[in-house]
């Protein structure tokens, strides 16, 4: 098994990119092309295995879970073999040398080498690239070609589709990036193999010779780029139609909480289901607009719950902040332009109390917030599963009094989620004594092959008694995440969810070797999957959304 090594941080200018709701994808009526890229079982998709993405919480009888958790654990592995796989990183792979670029260059790029490592005899590494669009003029679609080694490939990349043809690597725009200003940027980022060391040369964007500026040293760092970011202007596109000829927000709009319920912009009892992604710094390539297609009209969900961990050793708050901020940016523009709900997750695990890192939290919800302010899509979730010394009335309670009036001030109508005690399990706690706030919800995650009646009575209970509900996360199987299926318990529980009203979204969507992810190691993310790519929970539980397990 390979890890990463370290991602450095990214330039500034990745920031640009993404807009907010009034300044959404201009055209995603053509699916996502990124089947073009080649996804290995080499590649960053097995780097969680060893991390504590691995883990879901283990719980007995009274919810508590061993002090020293497997997901700890795992995750000090993790960062161990992190270590060693620098130490192996081949020292004459080098940065691209800067070039100055001649006075009339209507671009110009620098290539960021974030990583490398080897795997299997071949050089492998990561790459961010900014280009300048220097040109006089606005473009509105773009595409980078550049020489690579035979043999190349792609193992993941974000921000743009990428194709290899022999000696030739090509990068096109998604469709919520093509546009860039005269004067702005646009940031891509992949990472490769190669059977022979990789330097990008004869870099050209759309056709014209692209110098290399501000390159940096080996190491990945660079102290001197400076780059100004302007971010073009787009309009959001018609939502595409679905099968039923309406599509969730243009029906349903605005989301809000009445008592216990969710309800829509009418006032009429509202449930939403759907998948939860996997942490997307693992299963980056699973964010992309076929894949929200096809739960949409195949698995007939209505939201996508975007899982952004904060302490994992490939978490938001590490080195590779910038690309977690371009990967939830990306979700949330697919999910506006597919007219899905979209939730925000604040993943919070390893790091127990939210209080943690609520600064980066309260920056993280303010720019969030501020960008889509207008949108009825967004749903935010402000802290996932507070665990371990983690208690509602001295943790999760004050933090939540700090972040929800940033959000409030930026977006005064969205609706919150608030994760509970004992890896979103004592609800009751919040009942007690709940947040001082309209339309906020409360946490509850199961897994149902070791979350049973005795937790069901507590949901429902608390459902009774007024207190706003949503199962952010369920798992058909036990609570590491792994181990069998219990599909009767798992009926049991989402039948009273749907009794209640109580919305739900599936753990996870990602092809991890566990019984909780939807898909087997070797299948694509792109969507429009067959029964023969999917795990058996997978298999259950889109029949479940369709309506076809009574």
């Amino acid at each position: 098994m390979r890890n990463k090594a370290r991602i450095t941080a990214l330039v500034l200018a990745c920031a640009m990119l993404f807009s907010g709701c009034n300044n959404s994808p201009a055209d995603t009526s053509s699916a996502d092309n990124s089947s073009n890229v080649s996804i290995t079982q080499s590649s960053t998709e097995n780097s969680e295995s060893s991390d504590e993405g691995s883990s879901k919480e283990e719980s007995s009888s009274e919810a508590e879970k061993p002090e020293s958790s497997e997901a700890e654990t795992s995750s000090s592995e993790s960062e161990a073999e992190s270590s060693d796989a620098e130490a192996s990183a081949p020292e004459s792979t080098k940065a691209p040398e800067t070039e100055k670029p001649a006075p009339d260059s209507d671009f110009s790029a620098s290539w960021t080498l974030s990583n490398t490592w080897q795997d299997g005899g071949n050089y492998c590494g990561g790459y961010e690239v900014v280009v300048n669009n220097n040109s006089g003029k606005q473009v509105e679609s773009w595409t980078v070609t550049v020489t690579v080694p035979d043999g190349f490939e792609i193992i993941s990349g974000w921000n743009a589709q990428y194709k290899v043809n022999g000696s030739t690597l090509t990068v096109t725009n998604e469709s919520y990036n093509g546009s860039v200003a005269n004067g702005g940027t646009v940031s891509f980022g992949f990472n490769y193999s190669s059977p022979s060391e990789f330097t990008p040369k004869d870099v050209k964007f759309n056709g014209s010779s692209t110098p290399i500026v501000d390159a940096p040293d080996n190491n990945g760092n660079n102290n001197t780029q400076t780059t100004t970011t302007t971010k073009p202007v787009e309009t959001v596109p018609p939502a595409p139609a679905d099968p039923d000829g309406s599509t969730p927000v243009s029906v349903h709009g605005q989301l809000s909480v009445k008592g216990s319920q969710l309800v829509d912009k009418n006032g009429n009892a509202y449930q939403l289901k759907g998948m939860s992604t996997h942490g997307i710094g693992w299963f980056p390539a699973f964010v992309n607009e076929g894949a929200f297609r096809t739960l949409r009209d195949d698995w007939n969900t209505n939201v996508v719950r975007l899982a952004m961990y904060t302490g994992a050793s490939e978490g938001y708050t590490g080195s590779a902040m910038l690309q977690h901020e371009a990967l939830v940016r990306k979700g949330i523009n697919i999910c506006i332009a597919l007219d899905m709900y979209v939730i925000v997750d604040w993943h919070v695990l390893a790091d127990q109390s939210p209080s943690v890192r609520k600064k980066d939290a309260i920056r993280f919800f303010d720019e969030i917030s501020k960008e889509y302010a207008d949108c009825p899509n967004i749903i935010y979730e402000i802290c996932n599963e507070p665990n371990g010394y983690s208690q509602w009335d001295n943790d999760i309670k004050p933090y939540a009094e700090e972040v929800i009036p940033v959000i409030r001030k930026n977006d005064p109508d969205s609706v919150i989620i608030v994760g509970t005690p004992t890896w979103s399990q004592d609800i009751d706690k919040a009942m007690n004594n709940p947040l001082p706030f309209d339309n906020v919800m409360y946490a509850l995650h199961f897994y149902a092959a070791t979350h049973t009646d005795w937790l069901r009575q507590r949901a429902e209970n608390c459902a009774n008694n007024g207190l706003p509900i949503f199962v952010s996360e369920f798992g058909c199987c036990d609570a590491s995440g792994n181990g069998g299926n219990n599909f009767q318990q798992t009926k049991e529980w989402l039948s009273l969810l749907d009794r209640l009203g109580i919305s739900y979204c599936n753990w996870n969507l990602a092809n991890k070797n566990e019984s909780s992810s939807a898909f087997k190691e070797s299948t694509h993310p792109n969507g429009n999957w067959t029964e023969s790519e999917m795990n058996e929970g997978a298999i259950w539980i889109r029949k479940w959304f369709r309506g076809e397990i009574q």
